[in-house]
């Protein structure tokens, strides 16, 4: 509701009059009522005296006057830092700047240096092409790096050391080599104290890594993802690589999966490295262990292990053409090992034992015998191609260009069993002996599978067969073994219909 009004709407005749000859109030704020010639009367208020001092307006003067000091400060710094960064960047990109930075690199490195193509802005530093070369006493040969891009510190452009976050790559390609003993290692001395080039990460989408030799290359990984890491948590410089190919001379092709490697006192430890078939994305092969590169006369050693891996990934296409299957490595005090001694005439020697993968089996093919057997034993077709899917084992062994299936023993419960070596040479000469072991129960009296036959032993009977040829031509000595026991008195002749022993075990059957 409004409020009440202060005066009323009407006065009587008495009430007006006595508000005109009332005494004017004491009041000096509300005024002093005074009539005017004309008879009209008003309120004549006393004028008020300005302060001299006004605290509010002369604060916001004050406050104001402040600002205007810190904008023109403000601006005065932004000038002067844009006048020193254009300054840095004019230093940085002149010849003394880009020669005291190709001197820190080979400082650092140790390296003769190349740097073509440099430019740095404020916030990065670009090449087109850095190359790195190292005395022959160094296990590095060379380095060719291909447009570079560092993530750089503001101290970058006037301090004494050049650091930053990263450095990115385009493409990055190493050249190994077997070091020279006695030879320098550095081309320059090493540095005294902390690192004149410091940055925590070198990153590398295309990684190419080559392992030179006397004859050509040792090794080789192309295409592989890579990040150097300077300072790890442990305190070790660290490499870590992520897929690539990986060749290596006689061996199948293999790829790498990824691979963690830490370098510490002239030697280098693999954390890890996990191999993977060529074709394929499942089983793999793992290596670990210590590298020691400047020691020629000592030998080094790294753990080998295989899950669920091909056996053609290791014994290659050929000799897969005879016996193939996926295979677990198996512990071992003697094997399961890859050893090699940092010198040109050293040769890698491999050995792994072995056991059928889980859900997989070894299948042996392409023998001769087999297919005489599957027909002497009711045409079987198993026996042609049979497969040992629960009790299979061996040891693989490469080594000077040979390999070898030592110790293999492969088992079929109830229908065949095989032990003995296998060998492929480098000039694909194929060697071994099989035992050959089939159960009593499946041999009938009348076989002429008992003519070659020994007695039965553990409820198997047994003969032996000398293997040569090559993987692509296997040759057994089954016929020739036949033919000599139907010669032995003691082989009464096969008076029974069908075909003959002679006619079962011609080659051309």
């Amino acid at each position: 509701m409004p409020d009440a009004p202060s005066e009323p709407e009407k006065y009587s005749i008495d009430e007006m009059m006595s508000r005109l000859t009332a005494p004017a109030s004491e009041d000096s704020s509300k005024g002093e009522l005074v009539t005017r010639a004309d008879g009209s009367q008003a309120m004549r208020v006393r004028k008020r005296k300005r302060r001299s001092s006004q605290p509010i307006k002369e604060r916001a003067e004050r406050n104001r006057r402040v600002r205007m000091v810190q904008v023109s400060a403000a601006l005065i710094l932004l000038l002067l830092a844009g006048v020193a960064i254009a300054a840095g960047v004019v230093y940085a990109n002149s010849k003394p700047f880009r020669e005291n930075l190709v001197a820190k690199i080979a400082q650092s490195t140790g390296a003769e240096t190349d740097l073509n193509t440099f430019r740095m802005n404020p916030r990065t530093a670009n090449s087109g092409k850095l190359t790195l070369n190292w005395p022959q006493g160094n296990v590095l040969e060379t380095l060719n790096l291909r447009g570079l891009s560092a993530e750089i510190f503001p101290a970058s452009f006037l301090g004494k050391a050049f650091s930053g976050e990263q450095i990115k790559v385009d493409e990055a390609s190493l050249t190994l080599r077997l070091p020279s003993p006695g030879e320098l290692k550095r081309a320059t001395p090493a540095s005294q104290g902390s690192l004149p080039i410091r940055f925590h990460r070198y990153r590398t989408p295309v990684f190419n890594l080559t392992l030179a030799g006397n004859d050509g290359p040792l090794l080789r990984l192309n295409r592989a993802e890579a990040t150097f890491s300077q300072e790890t948590v442990a305190g070790k410089p660290q490499l870590s690589l992520y897929r690539g190919d990986l060749a290596l001379p006689g061996w199948p092709k293999l790829r790498m999966d990824r691979a963690l490697i830490e370098f510490r006192d002239g030697q280098t430890d693999i954390i890890g490295m996990r191999l993977m078939h060529g074709s394929e994305d499942t089983g793999a092969l793992s290596l670990s262990g210590r590298i020691a590169p400047y020691t020629a006369d000592r030998s080094s050693s790294l753990d080998v292990g295989l899950e669920n891996f091909q056996l053609s990934g290791l014994i290659g296409p050929d000799f897969a053409n005879l016996i193939s299957g996926r295979v677990d490595s198996i512990p071992s005090a003697k094997s399961n090992y890859l050893s090699f001694q940092p010198h040109p005439d050293s040769s890698p020697a491999l050995e792994v034992a072995f056991s059928v993968s889980p859900l997989s089996g070894i299948e042996i093919r392409s023998l001769p015998f087999l297919v005489t057997l599957s027909h002497l034993l009711d045409e079987d077709d198993w026996f042609e191609k049979p497969l040992f899917d629960s009790d299979a084992t061996g040891v693989l062994r490469r080594e000077n260009g040979i390999i070898s299936l030592h110790n293999l023993n492969l088992e079929s419960k109830g229908r065949l069993i095989l032990r003995g070596d296998l060998s492929v040479s480098a000039n694909q000469a194929l060697t071994g002996q099989l035992r050959v072991g089939l159960p009593d129960s499946m041999i009938p009296k009348t076989s002429p599978l008992k003519t070659i036959v020994t007695p039965a032993a553990d409820g198997y009977e047994w003969f032996t067969l000398k293997i040569s040829g090559t993987p692509a031509a296997p040759v057994d000595n089954f016929k020739e073994l036949a033919g000599q026991t139907a010669k032995s008195p003691q082989a009464a002749p096969d008076t029974s219909e069908g075909s003959s022993f002679e006619e079962l075990t011609r080659p051309d059957r």
